[in-house]
């Protein structure tokens, strides 16, 4: 990791938040944005392979699928969240892009109820953003008679190329929002969780066999966000803004003392910034729930992928 590259993650952060405050409205904040952010910018290597443009495509393609699914297919929650999940899956494949983030993009607004257009096109801008600053760093690093910066094998193919392993993959998830609803606990199917549960289903995935560890830095991760949300906001009235920033930094924190670079996890130590102040005592424990279900759900369907030491 880089400083310049991490202080830039964060101050991108500060900026969406910043945005949101001035426009008065929570639809421009989306939390994979911080994901996005570290895995392009921060780690050494991209764990999402192909064009960098696809960063870019993909997220805003799922966030207009999700607003278009909650504002014109009258269907329950868990019907819609699959919906967008099996048409995220087709988008990947078709554009053959990588970027797994589009899950979050398209399912976000669904559980969060976001039905303006304010959200794609902030998804938009954002993913942009990055886009090109990753274009720019590595076109450089080309110039100067280096290489393109690496890529992690993991995400060399996407996702599996067999309908049966999309049928895993949308039963698994069906099977959390069934959950998610029948304890009224949406955050179990918190969006940033499905994208962990999809790079965790590969066979090439780098934190297979650390699943305790893995769901210790979603839970904890979460927790920070609760954190930062309810003690500066809340608590002390102070900016939504700090509260991101002191969050993605835990973040961080949290990577390095682990030793595990999982992007998810800053998703979802941003994601209390856009939830009700009802929700949050109980959202790190929804987190939880929510990783011990995908959890199980690679070691049934995705043995491959096992974690050996959870």
């Amino acid at each position: 990791m880089t400083q310049a590259a991490t202080w830039g993650s964060i101050a991108l952060v500060v900026a969406m938040m910043v945005t949101a405050g001035l426009f008065g409205s929570k639809d421009i904040i989306f939390p994979e944005i911080a994901a996005l952010a570290f895995g392009a910018w921060v780690l050494d290597k991209r764990p999402w392979p192909g064009p960098a443009w696809t960063m870019w495509f993909s997220p805003t393609v799922g966030a207009v699928t999700g607003v278009l699914l909650l504002r014109f297919v009258p269907a329950s929650l868990a019907v819609l969240v699959c919906l967008a999940f099996v048409l995220v899956l087709f988008e990947l494949q078709v554009s053959r892009s990588s970027i797994s983030p589009t899950f979050s993009a398209a399912v976000l607004p669904i559980i969060t109820n976001i039905h303006g257009w304010l959200y794609p096109a902030s998804v938009c801008l954002m993913t942009a953003l990055i886009a090109g600053v990753t274009m720019l760093k590595e076109h450089t690093a080309v110039s100067d008679g280096g290489t393109a910066r690496p890529v992690c094998r993991f995400a060399r193919d996407c996702l599996p190329h067999t309908l049966a392993s999309y049928g895993k993959l949308t039963l698994c998830v069906l099977v959390a929002a069934v959950v998610a609803m029948h304890f009224a606990w949406t955050f179990i199917l918190a969006p940033p969780l499905l994208v962990a549960f999809v790079e965790l289903a590969q066979p090439e995935c780098p934190w297979r066999g650390q699943g305790v560890r893995l769901i210790l830095l979603l839970t904890a991760s979460a927790l920070a966000g609760t954190i930062g949300v309810a003690g500066i906001v809340l608590f002390l009235s102070g900016p939504p803004w700090l509260a991101a920033a002191l969050a993605v930094a835990a973040v961080f924190g949290l990577v390095r003392l682990l030793q595990l670079a999982s992007p998810p996890a800053f998703a979802l130590a941003l994601l209390p910034t856009i939830l009700p102040p009802a929700t949050l005592p109980t959202y790190p424990l929804q987190v939880l729930i929510g990783s011990l279900l995908f959890l199980w759900g690679v070691k049934l369907w995705f043995p491959v992928a096992v974690a050996s030491d959870a």
